[in-house]
């Protein structure tokens, strides 16, 4: 395989004449470009990506924390994420941390060490400990489906989910719902909890009381999802909808709900939230309040590589709306 050196003898130019061509400089002539790039393809010239990096200070490098990658909501983040990025030219290093908060401490170690050009992050645990490392670090990084903490001057880009539950709850009490139940993700979470919030505010809003009874906080998967509506029915069997605060969570709920034989939507409507593949499904077909996984993934990148090329750049965090996504899970009160 050829190198640089090659490239210079064979067309009889400078080392450094090539380097330059190759790297676009505005001082070198269009003709002798050509020239290099043509060179290129006939000796099989690879570049040396250290060399390089060397050079432009670079290791077209990004790290992506990810809190668990069997979720298939972050795997769809992740996905747009890589797209950006290699569009322009960045290998993306994941760090899966199973929402461990030794191995997100570990991640952001190891992205120093190795000089990554930056880092797009999930954590689960925004401790002080892990505050304080963040704020050590010389490279720019961006908060995803995370605020960015007080103590930290970085963006973040995230669903706005108090205003997404809210209309997640008023869909169903214009459907003519009062009696409406929840189940939730752990209390540690924030999106969690910013749902809860939309909840009782919403219910509180239009004199409806969120009764405790019918409140249960259960965990992200489709098995917590069956086991939290089991306990929810038990409680408030006069439960006529539900707003379940991820996707899973309304399948686990759905899927309680078909073995216990109890219909859906006719006698109980259920909403999600997240519009997961799953939820599309045709035995599913779950309505549900959509974060725009794309979109969120793809600004996060866009931000990070603004942030690279212009060292210093102060950029405003993103909000973003979720949508509502209605199919068959919901239907109005009919009242007897």
């Amino acid at each position: 395989m050829a190198n640089i050196k090659d490239i210079a003898k064979h067309l009889g130019v400078s080392v450094s004449t090539v380097s330059r061509a190759i790297n676009n400089h505005h001082d070198v002539r269009e003709e002798t470009k050509l020239q290099v790039m043509e060179a290129i393809k006939s000796l099989n010239y690879r570049p040396n990506a250290i060399a390089k990096g060397l050079i432009q200070k670079k290791t077209y490098t990004i790290g992506l924390m990810i809190p668990e990658i069997s979720d298939p909501f972050f795997s769809g983040l992740a996905n747009a994420v890589e797209e950006i990025l290699f569009e322009h030219g960045y290998q993306v290093v994941y760090g899966n941390t199973n929402r461990n908060p030794e191995k997100e401490k570990q991640f952001i170690s190891k992205a120093i060490e190795r000089q990554f050009d930056g880092l797009i992050i999930t954590p689960d645990c925004l401790d002080e400990e892990f505050v304080q490392l963040l704020s050590s670090i010389d490279m720019p990084f961006v908060f995803l489906r995370r605020r960015t903490p007080a103590a930290i001057s970085m963006p973040f880009v995230d669903v706005d989910h108090y205003e997404a539950a809210i209309t997640a709850v008023n869909y169903l009490i214009e459907l003519g719902h009062k009696q409406i139940g929840f189940i939730g993700m752990p209390e540690s979470s924030f999106t969690g909890n910013e749902r809860l919030r939309g909840y009782k505010d919403t219910m509180r809003k239009h004199g409806l009381s969120p009764d405790q009874s019918r409140i249960v906080i259960g965990g992200r998967t489709i098995d917590h999802g069956r086991e939290a509506m089991g306990k929810l029915y038990e409680k408030s069997p006069d439960v006529t909808a539900v707003f379940a605060a991820n996707d899973l969570l309304g399948i686990g709920a759905l899927e309680w709900l078909a073995v216990h034989q109890i219909q859906v939507p006719d006698k109980l409507s259920v909403i999600g939230f997240d519009n997961l593949e799953y939820a599309e499904l045709y035995w599913i077909r779950l309505t549900t309040m959509e974060q725009p996984r794309g979109e969120m993934g793809s600004r996060a990148a866009q931000l990070l590589l603004q942030m690279i090329e212009n060292k210093g750049t102060t950029l405003n965090s993103e909000l973003i709306q979720a949508k509502l996504i209605v199919r068959q899970s919901c239907k109005p009160l009919e009242v007897t």
